[in-house]
């Protein structure tokens, strides 16, 4: 069974879990960034509030993160952003990145935003992305990387 919950309450997780950022992310499109400064990262977020990361925990093992911020280093009239989001590979096509970003998504709306923003490396990911109803709304660069940036609303269509 997969739990979400807050990062600030699975400290022990984030060497886990900067590991499976620095392998899925990090290698390819950071590879500047070493884990120890990833698990600093990940220290910065152990938060209620803005900034903060949520982890995905199978019988207890971390296997996936996401982290909700103000700012994700592009577009500052833009907030705030959904961020890092990884699976371990071992874990993927199984949901779990769709109940990450459905975590993040309902605290952004408890936080009184309208919409949520993200930035994807990878040119195949705007597909998973759109696929959950987010929309494409530019292209935008990243340390060097061109990234395609992708919004989606919070409002909820009842009220």
């Amino acid at each position: 069974m997969i739990i979400i919950d807050l990062l600030k309450n699975h400290p022990e997780c984030i060497t886990k879990l900067a590991k499976i950022w620095h392998e899925l992310l990090g290698k390819i499109w950071l590879p500047e960034i070493g884990i120890q400064e990833i698990e600093s990262g990940y220290h910065d977020e152990l938060n209620d509030d803005l900034p903060l990361a949520y982890v995905a925990l199978y019988d207890n093992l971390p296997v996936g993160t996401c982290s909700l911020q103000l700012n994700d280093g592009i577009r500052p009239d833009l907030a705030p952003w959904l961020g890092d989001l990884v699976v371990d590979s071992a874990y993927q096509k199984q949901g779990i990145g769709k109940m990450l970003i459905d975590t993040a998504k309902n605290k952004a709306r408890e936080l009184g935003f309208s919409k949520l923003y993200l930035f994807a490396f990878d040119p195949t990911l705007p597909k998973y992305y759109s696929n959950l109803g987010w929309k494409t709304i530019g292209m935008d660069e990243f340390k060097g990387h061109p990234v395609t940036v992708m919004e989606i609303g919070l409002l909820n269509p009842k009220l």
